[in-house]
Parts: structure tokens; sequence; C-alpha cells
């Protein structure tokens, strides 16, 4: 499928992604001169070139996509970076929270664009750069306790990257498979439906026209009516639709032949085009308006108006006669033709037809269709799909649906990345995990700080609990509790421990939310998530302004607090670059393969109504519309007796295709007119509508009248079930040997054979599916 993908829209998220830690670095390292002396030039050389490379992320994630390239240029500042800041004595002007920030962004892009194998080692070159300086610098601990962002950070990375691009292109395999299922799907439909209509065409047009041709004692000039009537249902069924399927309705409209002997007056309005199969209804009924008007009304004048409907697309026709009009409430019993070809052809491409009449008074014929909109036109796309390829969510999916709505932001997610909790579990979980091993290490030996290694296990617990209900929906007043308990928690933590624990990890309880922050920030209004973290940073600036002093100046103080109240804005604005691209971008690429799915099934549709009608045509072209074109211009004669009687066998052949349509060959139809022409009655009967499967039929009937004498009468009856069909034929007299003949063509099938003096039957049933 071209255009957007699902594949894409994970690739932005993940690059802006990178691109909002990288602004949350850049500024942190921008603080380094004010951490007190001016540093070393070693110091400030890392600092320059970290903050380069971070700017340099910024720009190329939101504006193109990262690469390996990026990747192996962030490693190689983060291998290159530790041991400087080591020789350069870069501890006391950057902070442990500042040092791993190279790492972090090292192994995150390394995990996340790097093929797997090249990834892996970079990560652990990143991770053993960090790890080997500090080790004899800080000692094993502090060594320990800094690796732990990096490490949790690769994790996460390693996981989510690829499990984001596998469910990207699983989704864009669904939806290519989604749309060709749509496709043939509406191609099926259009297939049924280009049958009834050629059904109809063939009943009102070609066979009325036939009929008119062999019956004696009919004005000529009605018969060529009639015929030029039938041969311009033809041609428009040989060519289904112009540019885009859309066709100038007017035009038709006034081509349109009226009734011969009633004065008639046609006036058509210019209207938009409207789709083939919709001119084609809208005329087929306009015919069979005309058709009555001739046979029934006898009426002195006749009009037709085609008008734009009020809605200013759509059309409105009219067709309105001075007859002896009816009693409505017989219509419905006892018109065939007007139930059929007209209000069921409107109603099939979303129109009305509407008839008005009243006995003395005429009759007024209304044939309605307004233009749908974009969205009604995407609706009812959406509800044919339903329809077609089956139920795909029984009634009680539907049921908890409507009682458990998804919020349209995951619905957008899910649909980008397969289900949300999965990448969410692997963001969240190893930092919940690693959280928890620092939050045991730093209370332990701090007195009265046991309840906070109790309030993070409550707030571990609800982040898992929120987690596993992501994919379904959060709840406001669930997400806020979280919100208050997270934040509550942290800024309490400074009751107990020191405010110069900033400078480490001591400080642990105000990066402890940031899990639980960015999930909700993912899948829920980003404005709950950052409410939350704006007042925990808020609180801490608060403890330390009013609190004793951390550094001996302003800017030191910034330059210690930053770090830690960077660990929740790092993960909050990870989150909400990649819950923001991800859901804007999955809407997108949801709105432009549903137009293409559309697109798709609409070339579907008009591919297959013009093979059937083709496939169709084929052979009745061959024979009767060169016989309805020469009566209609005059080049033979209905009152000639052999034009009479050509006229009735061809109307038996189409009558023929009309009860069993798309069984007769040629060598069938030329059996049947062999035997009619030698006095068999032939009687074919059917209960469906739709095709039947043509090798059980055309076997049946070629095998008994290619066998033995010409029969006196011949009677196939048809009956169609959901998944079978039952043919039965009775040949009369009875012929032993055409009698064997059928055993021995329907041998195998599941079918009877008796013969007798009086006549020979068969039964048979076929599987239709």
């Amino acid at each position: 499928m071209t255009g957007h993908s699902y594949r894409d829209g994970v690739e932005a998220g993940l690059s802006r992604s990178v691109a909002a830690v990288s602004v949350l670095f850049a500024v942190n390292w921008a603080t380094v001169p004010l951490s007190g002396d001016r540093p070393p030039p070693g110091v400030t050389a890392v600092a320059v070139a970290f903050v380069a490379l971070c700017l340099h992320l910024v720009v190329r994630g939101i504006r193109v996509r990262l690469n390996g390239a990026d990747a192996l240029a962030a490693v190689a500042v983060a291998v290159v970076a530790h041991p400087v800041l080591v020789l350069a004595g870069g501890a006391p002007y950057v902070v442990i929270g500042q040092r791993c920030m190279p790492t972090v962004s090292a192994v995150l892009l390394a995990a996340g664009f790097l093929p797997r194998t090249a990834g892996r080692w970079a990560c652990l070159a990143a991770l053993a750069a960090q790890l080997g300086t500090s080790w004899p610098a800080d000692g094993p601990a502090a060594a320990a306790e800094g690796i732990w962002p990096p490490v949790a950070t690769a994790v996460a990375a390693t996981v989510l990257g690829p499990l984001m691009r596998a469910a990207g292109e699983g989704a864009d395999r669904s939806e290519r498979r989604a749309a060709a299922a749509r496709a043939e799907a509406a191609r099926a439909a259009a297939r049924r439906e280009a049958h009834r209509d050629f059904q109809g065409m063939l009943h009102d047009e070609v066979s009325a026209a036939l009929r008119a041709i062999g019956q004696p004692g009919i004005a000529a000039e009605r018969v060529r009516e009639a015929a030029r009537g039938a041969v311009a249902a033809i041609a428009g069924a040989r060519a289904p639709g112009g540019e885009e399927g859309r066709t100038d309705l007017a035009s038709l409209v006034r081509a349109l032949v009226p009734p011969q002997g009633i004065r008639a007056g046609i006036a058509a309005d210019r209207v938009a085009p409207v789709p083939y199969e919709v001119a084609e209804a809208a005329i087929g009924a306009a015919r069979e308006a005309l058709r009555n008007v001739a046979d029934h009304a006898r009426a002195r004048t006749v009009r037709v108006d085609l008008t734009a409907h009020e809605r200013g697309t759509g059309f409105v026709l009219c067709i309105t006669d001075d007859g002896s009009g009816f009693v409505r409430e017989e219509l419905r019993g006892s018109s065939v033709g007007v139930r059929r070809s007209m209000m069921r052809r409107m109603e099939a491409v979303g129109g009305r037809a509407e008839v008005l009449s009243t006995p003395g008074r005429g009759t007024a014929v209304r044939l309605e269709w307004p233009a749908p909109a974009d969205g009604e036109r995407q609706g009812v796309r959406d509800r044919d799909a339903a329809g077609r390829t089956g139920a795909t969510g029984g009634t009680a999916d539907k049921a908890e649906k409507a009682a458990r709505p998804v919020p349209l932001k995951v619905q957008q997610m899910n649909a980008a990345i397969g289900d949300v909790r999965r990448p969410l579990a692997a963001v969240c979980l190893p930092f919940l995990l690693v959280m928890g091993i620092v939050a045991v290490i730093h209370t332990r030996h701090v007195p009265g700080a046991l309840w906070l290694t109790a309030w993070y296990a409550v707030l571990a617990a609800v982040t898992v609990a929120l987690l596993l209900r992501a994919g379904s929906g959060i709840g406001r007043g669930a997400a806020w509790a979280a919100c208050a308990f997270a934040v509550g928690g942290a800024l309490g933590s400074f009751l107990v421990l020191p405010l110069a624990g900033l400078a480490d990890y001591t400080s642990w309880p105000v990066g402890a939310v940031t899990p639980l922050l960015t999930l909700l920030v993912i899948v829920r209004p980003a404005r709950e998530a950052l409410t939350a973290m704006a007042l925990e940073q808020a609180g801490v600036v608060l403890i330390v302004l009013t609190g004793p002093p951390i550094a001996p100046t302003f800017g030191g103080t910034v330059a210690l607090a930053l770090p830690a109240l960077s660990a929740p804005a790092l993960g909050v604005f990870m989150g909400l670059a990649i819950g923001r691209t991800v859901a804007r971008l999955g809407g997108v690429t949801t709105r432009a393969n549903a137009d293409r799915a559309a697109a798709l099934a609409g070339e579907a549709v008009r591919d297959a109504r013009a093979a059937l009608h083709r496939r169709r045509l084929a052979d009745l072209g061959e024979e009767v519309l060169p016989f309805l074109d020469a009566t209609a211009t005059g080049l033979r004669s209905p009152q000639d007796p052999e034009v009479r009687d050509t006229a009735r066998l061809l109307g038996y052949a189409v009558r023929d295709e009309i009860h069993i349509p798309g069984v007769l060959d040629r060598p069938a139809r030329d059996l049947l007119s062999a035997a009619r022409t030698a006095g068999c009655v032939v009687t074919i009967q059917s209960d469906a509508d739709d095709p039947h499967p043509p090798a059980l039929l055309r076997l049946l009937l070629t095998t008994a009248l290619g066998t033995g004498p010409t029969p006196a009468e011949l009677v196939l009856s048809v009956t169609a079930s959901a998944d079978t069909v039952d043919a039965a034929l009775v040949v009369l007299p009875g012929d032993g040997p055409r009698a064997d003949a059928l055993r021995e063509a329907v041998a195998g099938l599941s079918a009877v054979v008796e013969d007798a003096t009086e006549s020979t039957w068969v039964e048979a049933r076929v599987r239709t599916v």
C-alpha cells in the first residue's frame, strides 16, 4: 500500500521521542558552567560536544528521521566523554545524574536505530565506558547506582523499538489484507447487484421488445420504439461507467424515448455527474415508468423533469402523466415492475422511488437520489464492508464496546502499533524494577524512611494495574487519584530525606513517579500528567528555595537540582512525543488507508460490473442485438412472419437466461432452439434470482436434448437454498437410451434417474459452498 503506513508512524514516534529527550539533556548540560568555578577545558569541551549532539538530534528527530549514523555519533560521544571527564577532574562540575545522560542518549539510539547485533555491541561499549571510568573515580556503589538509568533505558529501547516496528509492519499487513477483503467483498456484491440489474434489463427491455416484435397486431412504430429502447439498454450495459465511474445523467434523460402517440416534454437541468450505477438505476426506473404510461395509463401527455436535489447534490427525476391513474393501495400487491424495476433499483443505490396516483387524475413517479456527504459516504462504506465481510465482532463484542467505550487516543494508538500495553510495559517495567532496588538501598539506612518503601510498592502496583487497563482506557478519576498519590509521596519524602540528596540518587522518590506519569501522558489527555509533573517540580523548587542551601551559589543549586528534576520530565516528554506522534499518524494513516480501501473497493465494483456485463452480453450480442437493431432501424419488418418467429425464439432464449443466468452457452441455446422449432414445449422454472452453478444444469439440458428423438415436453425446475441447488428434470415421453445417458452423465453426483413409458425424470443436488 502506497502513501502513509503504520511503520512510518512508528519511526516518526521513535525519532520525536529521542528529540524530546535530547532537549532535556541539552538544557542540563548547558548549566555545567554554573556549577561552581570555571570548569576545566576538558569538561567544557565535553559539554559543548554533547549539547551540539543533542541539538543535532532535536533537529533531525523533528524534521526528518533518525538513523544508524546518528546512533554511532551518540555512541562515539559517550565513549569519549567519560574518560575525558575523569581525566579532566569533572566530578565537582558534573553530578552523577548528568554524567549518565550521554550514555542514556547513546543506548537509546543504538538500541532503537542500529541493527540488532550492532546495537547490542554499541550499548555495551557505551555502558562499559561509563562504568569503567566511574568505578575508580566514584567507587563501586556509586558506579553501580549511576549505571542503572542507562541499563534500564537500554532494556526498554531494545524491547520497545523492535516491538513497535513489528507492530507497525503487522498493522500494515493487516490493513492490506483488510483492504483486499473489502475490495473482494465489494467485487462480490457488485457482481450480485450487476446480475440483478442485468436480469432487470433483460426482462424490462430485451424480453419486452422481443414480445412486441413476436406478437401480431402491434403498430410498427411502437415495435421499433421498443426495439430502440432495448438496443439503448444493451448499449448502456456494455460500457458501465465513465471517468471515475461517473456519468452525465442529463444527457441520458434527454435521450429517453417517449411513448408513441403521447405528447411528451423532457426537461433536464444540468446536474452534477453521478456514479454509473446510480444513473443506470434512474434511467432503468424511468424507462419502466414510461412503459407503464404506454401500456396502462391511457394518457394524452407525459412530462419528464430532471432537477438538482435540494441539497445541491444529487437529483430528482419526475415522470408525470395525465392518464387514468389508479388506487395506490393496489400497487403493493400487483405491480411487480414498479416494485422491482423502480423501487428496488433506486433503493439499491441509496435513493428512493415514490409513486403518487389518484384515479382519474394521472400518476407521478418521483425518483430521488440525494448524494451522500463525505462523512455519510464513509459511514455507508464502513457499514457495507462490515455487512459484506461478515460479522467480525459479534453482538457480545458490540455490547462490550458500547458499555466500555475506548478513548479515541487509545483507539488511534492501538491502530498504529497494535495492543498499546506491550510497548508501555517495555517502557515502564524496567524502570519500576530498577527504581525498586534503588528505593531499598536508600531507605534502609535512613531513619524514618521505611514508609517510603511501602509508598513505592503501592505506587508500582497502581502503575501496573493502570498499565493493564491501558488498552481499553483509564478513567479520569483513577488517573487523577494516582497522580495525587505519586506527587504527594514524592514531595513528602523530603520530610525524611536530605535536600543534598538531589545531587545523587538519595532523592529517588522525585524520579520514582516517572513510569506512572509516562504511562498516563501516553494514553490519557496530556494535561493530566503535565499538571502532575508541574506540581511536583514546583514543590521541589519551593522546598529547595525555603530549605537549607545545597550549594554555595544559586547557579550551583540550579546545576545540582536540575538533573533530579529532569528525571520525571524525561519520561513525560518522551512519552508525550511517542503518544502524540503515533496517535496523530495513526489517525492520519487510518484515514488514508480507509480512503485507499474505498478507492480499491470502488475500482473493484466497476471492474466486477464491467466483467459480468461483458460476459453476459457476449453471446447475447451475437444474436439478439443485431436482430433488435435491424428491427429498430426498419431493416426488418415486424409484419414479416419469419421475423416474428425469430423474435419468439430469441424471446425464449432471453427468458431462459433470466431463469438460469449464466448456465446456457451457445451449443445449449442451439439445442433448445432446435427442440422448440421441432415442437418441444420447454419450460424452465427457478425460485431464485441469483446465478446457479452452471455445470449441472447445462449437463442435464444438453444430455436430455442431445440424446434420442426430440421430446414432446421438457421441464427443468431449480430450487436453491443457502448451500445447495436442487434440480429436477422431467422429459416426456420416456426414453430408455436418454435415461441411460442421463445416468452416465450424473454418475458420482447425488442424483436419481428414473425412466418409464410416460416420462424420464432426474433429481440431482449439488452443494454450492
